[in-house]
């Protein structure tokens, strides 16, 4: 003879949580994997500098810290992101760097730009040939 089992609707046979991941570490803190410590990030912001993740060994974390004003973090341990296939893992380091620094490297590397573009607005691109009609002219925004 066949038995006639009779199963619970889901919601009743399992109240479970969702699985989605929590914005929550175990130990009920909100520090995601890569977030600085908030001692640390009080710490360098009263020493005027800028955090910035790296991966530990690469060739732009040399770069960083050899043609650059990067300097390690002390106080933070390097933290695992992935194993290769060959069971080695892959670590990111925090290095710092004097706000000031930063602001004037993004100042020299933003002025190329701001020359064309009042270039641009003056109607003169730089090229003898190029045809432009006289009557038009670059502006910003929205009134001419």
């Amino acid at each position: 003879m066949t038995e006639n089992r009779v199963r619970a609707d889901r919601q009743t046979e399992e109240t479970a949580q969702r699985r989605r991941r929590d914005d929550t570490t175990l130990d009920g803190g909100r520090r995601l994997k890569l977030a600085i410590p908030p001692e640390v990030e009080e710490r360098l912001k009263a020493e005027g500098r800028t955090p910035r993740w790296v991966l530990k060994d690469s060739a732009r974390m040399l770069q960083l810290t050899q043609q650059d004003d990067y300097d390690p973090v002390d106080g933070v341990a390097p933290v695992p992101t992935r194993s290769l296939a060959d069971g080695s893992r892959v670590e990111m380091i925090l290095l710092s760097k004097p706000t000031a620094f930063i602001e004037a490297d993004r100042i020299k590397a933003d002025k190329p730009r701001r020359e064309y573009e009042a270039a641009l607005e003056r109607g003169n691109t730089g090229g003898g040939d190029f045809y432009a009609d006289p009557d038009h002219k670059l502006t910003r925004g929205g009134s001419g």
